[in-house]
């Protein structure tokens, strides 16, 4: 909970600006890289349980003071991936459902595996959610949408590199919304003999 002192308000006002500027200049460095991903990465088996975790320590600040409640499913599995560029997009998951989320909300992580072997991460959040005109096109670089524009800390990357980053990593990612109702997007991993045919482009 949030002091009222007028010290501890600027102060947590100072921390939340720095935070944004840490978030934009870590898109910055990430979309600069894009093009030497292929000399930057190492797959192995990695924890959802772990990941989302390691997300949810680094945004503790905004899920406490907006008082965000968290539920976890069916974590236990690993799936196959990078954990440096695994982590940042989850990381633009997490970041994109907390700005879009109301005080007092919600935002689930939910592991899923299919009679194929194949597994997906659930990050689902009861924000405002997408206008369905504007879902198309979520997934463009610098594409804001109307919700985006109201908030005025939103670049237009962060789903963008989410979606580019999943690809180059043999993953794919899709998204589900409905206007004042949810968003829900899902990273689909494929099945553990499948990452010779990771995209370098």
């Amino acid at each position: 909970m949030r002091s009222d002192k007028p010290a501890d308000i600027l102060n947590g006002k100072l921390e939340d600006e720095l935070e944004k500027i840490d978030h934009f200049i870590e898109q910055a460095l990430y979309y600069s890289r894009l093009d030497s991903f292929s000399k930057d990465y190492f797959i192995q088996e990695i924890s959802l349980e772990t990941v989302t975790g390691a997300s949810m320590k680094k945004y503790t600040r905004t899920f406490i003071a907006k008082r965000i409640q968290v539920e976890r499913t069916n974590l236990h599995d690993l799936v196959e991936s990078d954990a440096k560029w695994l982590s940042y997009i989850v990381d633009q998951l997490v970041a994109n459902s907390l700005k879009y989320i109301d005080d007092h909300g919600q935002i689930k992580f939910i592991g899923e595996e299919d009679d194929n072997e194949k597994r997906r991460l659930i990050i689902q959040d009861n924000g405002v959610g997408i206008k369905a005109e504007d879902m198309g096109r979520v997934f463009e670089r610098g594409f804001t949408g109307f919700n985006g524009r109201l908030h005025t800390q939103s670049t237009g990357m962060g789903l963008y590199l989410a979606k580019r980053l999943s690809h180059k990593l043999g993953h794919d990612i899709s998204i589900e919304s409905k206007e004042n109702g949810y968003t829900r997007v899902t990273l689909h991993f494929p099945k553990k003999n499948q990452y010779h045919t990771i995209a370098r482009t």
